[in-house]
């Protein structure tokens, strides 16, 4: 990550910059003093003589000559001593003080076309497992110091970015480089700070995608209207899970495990573009294409609507005709899905 590693130096150079303003004021004045009073060395010897001093290499061959220059070449010996234990205090602090930064993601990241996710609470927890089940790069904001250790421990920092503070606050979501990610995630446990965080990310970056989590269902209106792309009510789901395990528990079970990307099927999506396997065939000839290449079992597909925003059909009629720009909804175990993509050529999601 150059970028990071740029602000790394530079941030350094400015914690160092106080030590070598003084070391260049010291330098130039025992150099002058010499000058003056000393008989014989030129300026540039003098300077020459005063830089052999500080840095303790004494070669001897500039020696002071007479009572007061020696007095200053004291000086600049005893003072030498406490410019050598500054500079070792000012490095040490400047790199511990920079390390811890980085360590909390304060630097920021440099990385693109990935999901940001704001908040580390249940919500938070479980999608960012979920992404990185995917194998997606993700940016993650926690609110509490204390949980970037613990995030940070999950995945390789080439895939995982952590860092802390207010999610809703500006310079905490460009940290987090959200105008060139691929999608961001608000699920704090406070509606009111999600809904301040989309519209923040909303202004810095119109084209991201944005998915809310909400506690309250009233607002999804509202979030909608906002240019959320997607909100979801964990406790509304949830409430239809356990409502359906109550009289058809297989069915609960089932959902349940298409949702999470490691257990033993997924659900997933592609987009369909000109030079997929599967571009403008039928929905019945795609689903036989998909089953015969990867024992997969296509579903359905999703399509942009009049205002751009993306309707799926599950279990459609098998005489609609497919086109570039849909996205197909395929259920697979993970063994057939690892076929699907292999056949297919591209990565999932959309």
């Amino acid at each position: 990550m150059p970028g990071v590693r740029r602000r790394y130096a530079i941030d350094l150079i400015r914690q160092v910059s106080p030590f070598l303003v003084l070391f260049a004021g010291v330098y130039v004045t025992i150099s002058v003093l010499f000058f003056f009073l000393e008989p014989g060395p030129g300026l540039f010897a003098s300077f020459y003589w005063a830089i052999t001093t500080l840095s303790t290499v004494g070669y001897g061959d500039i020696v002071p000559g007479n009572t007061d220059a020696r007095l200053v070449a004291m000086a600049a010996m005893f003072i030498q001593i406490f410019l050598l234990g500054y500079l070792i205090s000012v490095i040490t602090t400047a790199v511990t003080t920079e390390q811890e930064k980085r360590a909390t993601g304060i630097l920021g990241t440099d990385m693109k076309d990935h999901v940001v996710v704001l908040g580390y609470g249940g919500v938070g927890r479980a999608a960012v497992r979920e992404l990185l089940a995917q194998d997606q790069t993700v940016a993650v904001v926690a609110e509490r110091a204390d949980d970037v250790p613990n995030v940070r421990a999950l995945a390789p920092e080439s895939k995982l970015y952590v860092t802390y503070g207010p999610p809703a606050e500006r310079d905490v979501l460009n940290r987090a480089n959200v105008p060139v990610a691929h999608s961001v995630i608000a699920c704090t446990d406070d509606d009111a700070v999600n809904m301040i965080a989309a519209l923040n990310v909303r202004a810095i970056a119109p084209h991201v995608r944005v998915v809310v989590s909400i506690s309250r269902s009233e607002l999804r209106d509202t979030l909608r209207t906002a240019g959320v792309t997607f909100v979801a009510s964990p406790a509304d789901m949830g409430g239809r899970l356990c409502a359906s395990a109550a009289f058809e528990p297989d069915v609960a079970d089932a959902l349940d495990d298409l949702t999470q990307g490691d257990v033993r099927a997924d659900f997933q999506e592609y987009r369909l573009t000109e030079h997929t396997p599967v571009s403008t065939q039928t929905f019945g000839e795609a689903e036989r294409l998909v089953r015969d290449a990867s024992g997969c079992l296509l579903v359905g597909y999703a399509r942009p609507d009049a205002a751009g925003e993306f309707v799926a059909a599950v279990n459609p009629d098998a005489s609609v005709r497919l086109r570039p720009g849909d996205a197909l909804l395929v259920i697979g175990t993970l063994a057939n899905t690892h076929r699907f993509r292999k056949w297919y050529g591209i990565e999932q999601g959309r």
